[in-house]
């Protein structure tokens, strides 16, 4: 992690990997790499250098191929002055994500609810990756996907 944020304060791309399930999952995981006392300033590095982060899952789908769910969190202002908290708050990073797609990001959620009404997934595999607090806005997001697809036919 060290030669990751060296490198990447030398201007140089620097792309890895971490075996999480979700963007907020991934920045909770580089910042634990380092020491409590040392965790402000890198929280302070982290905000300032990443640029984007993907995290994807591979589920099952209806017709029994395998389905990327990805999730993509464009580390932009707002994302960056929740990742310098106190508390680094998975939910807050969550919603950030949720609301901007505006600047390129994919919310879990979105991605699931884009692949049931395309018919890949069932609700109940949607429903399988995310917590039961965000049940009521998946299914507010295929709603509004399906008249948006009504609309189009």
């Amino acid at each position: 992690m060290e030669a990751a944020i060296e490198t990447a304060e030398a201007g140089h791309l620097v792309i890895g990997t971490l075996h999480t399930k979700s963007c907020a999952e991934t920045l909770d995981r580089m910042i634990d790499f380092y020491d409590i006392r040392d965790q402000t300033s890198v929280k302070y590095m982290i905000a300032s250098l990443l640029k984007l982060v993907l995290a994807q899952r591979l589920i099952k789908g209806m017709d029994g191929s395998l389905i990327l769910v990805p999730e993509v969190m464009v580390v932009d202002n707002v994302i960056s002055g929740l990742i310098r908290k106190d508390k680094l708050g998975t939910a807050e990073i969550e919603d950030a994500i949720q609301s901007g797609t505006d600047k390129g990001n994919i919310s879990l959620i979105n991605s699931l609810a884009e692949l049931f009404v395309a018919e890949k997934i069932t609700l109940e595999q949607a429903k399988a990756q995310i917590e039961e607090k965000n049940i009521e806005i998946l299914n507010r997001t295929i709603m509004q996907l399906k008249i948006k697809k009504d609309r189009l036919l």
